[in-house]
């Protein structure tokens, strides 16, 4: 079924049945959309940890419900549950109004951090990494093509390896500034 062109349904029920079995088996994706399921799933199938490298957190993808009901599912069934997020461009007025943001910012447990530009200089892609064995990753942060898998503990712990550099060295900022 994966080399076929695929209605919109049957990609998300291809990705929620990956995720279900972690096999690490990639799935490419390239659409907006597509990128809205892949991370709805991997929120959806984290244990304890999500952290996310991107550049604006487009609300086409974040701010879609199905994305916003796993997160805060997530954050809520356990404190100790993490959902850290590093931002390239900040915009504290945008913040303010975005669906994910302000669905998820009475929850303790997610922190956002902005990456000087620096730091930004240092790598040309963006990811979402889960539980050291999911992820999602775009190689060329222009362009939202991008490979995922769950359950490729490999990968994933390289990416977090990655991300725990660039987190040290990026500063905080309140989820929804302060006016």
């Amino acid at each position: 079924m994966y080399g076929k062109k695929m209605s919109f349904d049957d990609y998300r029920q291809f990705v929620r049945s990956l995720a279900s079995k972690r096999e690490g088996q990639p799935i490419l994706n390239a659409s907006i959309q597509h990128a809205s399921v892949v991370i709805e799933n991997l929120i959806a199938s984290a244990t304890t940890k999500v952290d996310v490298l991107s550049g604006v957190f487009n609300a086409r993808v974040y701010g879609r419900d199905p994305v916003i009901t796993e997160a805060r599912l997530f954050l809520a069934s356990s404190r100790k549950n993490k959902l850290r997020i590093i931002l390239e461009e900040d915009s504290p007025p945008d913040r303010r109004v975005h669906p994910f943001f302000t669905a998820c910012s009475s929850f303790p447990n997610v922190e956002l951090r902005v990456a000087p530009s620096q730091v930004q200089d240092s790598y040309g892609f963006h990811f979402v990494v889960v539980d050291d064995d999911s992820y999602r990753f775009e190689s060329d942060k222009k362009l939202p093509a991008a490979v995922a898998a769950f359950g490729d503990s490999n990968g994933a712990r390289n990416l977090e390896q990655i991300y725990s550099v660039l987190w040290d060295r990026c500063r905080p900022v309140d989820i929804i500034p302060k006016a």
